[in-house]
C-alpha cells in the first residue's frame, strides 16, 4: 500500500460507505503517480469531519474504513480587507489558508481597484491549501460588503475590529490582535468620509511600521502575527 494519504476536501460531505472518486480527483491521482496503486484517501468536509478510505489500484471506488470528528476551537483569525487585483486575491487566500485565516471578508471601498469575486473558484484554493497544509477546517470566505454594512453588522455581532493604519500611535502585537478583525484598506487609501465613518464607530488603530503595504502582504502580515499569538 502507498504509505501516502491523500486529501481531498468535499464541503457538505456526508459518511458513506463506498466513495466514488470524482473527475478532478482521478486527474490528481494521476497527476502525482498514485492511481495505479492501492491507497488511502481522505474525504474532509471543511467543518471537522474526516472519512478515511482504502481505494484499490487503478479504482474509481473505495471502502470506508473509519471517520473522524473534530470540535472547532473559539480562536479566530479573521481579516476583513480591500479585495487585490489580478492573481494576487488567490496568492493571499493560499497563503493566508496556510497560515490560518480562519474567515476572509472582503470590502469594497471608494478607491477599490477592484469589486468583483468568484467565490467558487477562491473556496476551491482554500481547499488545495487546506490539504497542502493539513487543515480540517475550511476558511469562509465572505463578500464584497460596502464598508458601511460591514461596520454595522460587526457592531451588531459585538466584533472588535483593528484598523492597520501608519499614523496611529499603538503597536501592533501578537497579543493585541488576538481574536480581533483585522481592516485592511485599498490600495488607493481611505476617502475622507470612510476615515470618519470608521471613527465613528470607534475602531482601535495600530501601527505596522513606516512602509506602505500592498493588500495581501498586510493581510499575510495579520495572518502571521495570529499564528505568532497563538504560539506564545
Amino acid at each position: 500500500m502507498s504509505s501516502e494519504e491523500i486529501v481531498f476536501f468535499r464541503p457538505g460531505f456526508s459518511s458513506s460507505p463506498e466513495l466514488k472518486l470524482e473527475g478532478e480527483e482521478i486527474s490528481h491521482l494521476k497527476a502525482f503517480r498514485v492511481f495505479s496503486e492501492e491507497k488511502i484517501v481522505i474525504i474532509k468536509d471543511g467543518a471537522g469531519a474526516s472519512f478515511v478510505y482504502s481505494v484499490p489500484s487503478s479504482s474509481k471506488i473505495g471502502n470506508l474504513i473509519r471517520s473522524e470528528k473534530k470540535e472547532k476551537t473559539n480562536t479566530s483569525a479573521k481579516i476583513a480587507t480591500a479585495i487585490p487585483k489580478g492573481n494576487r486575491l488567490e496568492w493571499l487566500i493560499q497563503k493566508g489558508t496556510e497560515l490560518g485565516i480562519t474567515e476572509f471578508i472582503f470590502l469594497v471601498f471608494s478607491h477599490s481597484d477592484r469589486k468583483d469575486l468568484n467565490p467558487e473558484r477562491l473556496l476551491k484554493v482554500a481547499a488545495e491549501a487546506s490539504s497542502q497544509s493539513g487543515r480540517d477546517f475550511l476558511p469562509e470566505i465572505k463578500g464584497p460588503f460596502t464598508l458601511p454594512k460591514f461596520l454595522e453588522e460587526s457592531k451588531s455581532k459585538k466584533e472588535e475590529l483593528l484598523l492597520f493604519d501608519p499614523r496611529s500611535e499603538i503597536q501592533i502585537s501578537p497579543e493585541n490582535i488576538q481574536n480581533k478583525t483585522v481592516l485592511i484598506g485599498p490600495e488607493g487609501g481611505f476617502r475622507k468620509e470612510e476615515l470618519e465613518l470608521i471613527s465613528q464607530f470607534g475602531i482601535l488603530s495600530v501601527n505596522v511600521g513606516e512602509s506602505i503595504l500592498r493588500i495581501e502582504t498586510a493581510g499575510i502580515f495579520a495572518a502571521s502575527l495570529f499564528r505568532l499569538g497563538n504560539l506564545i
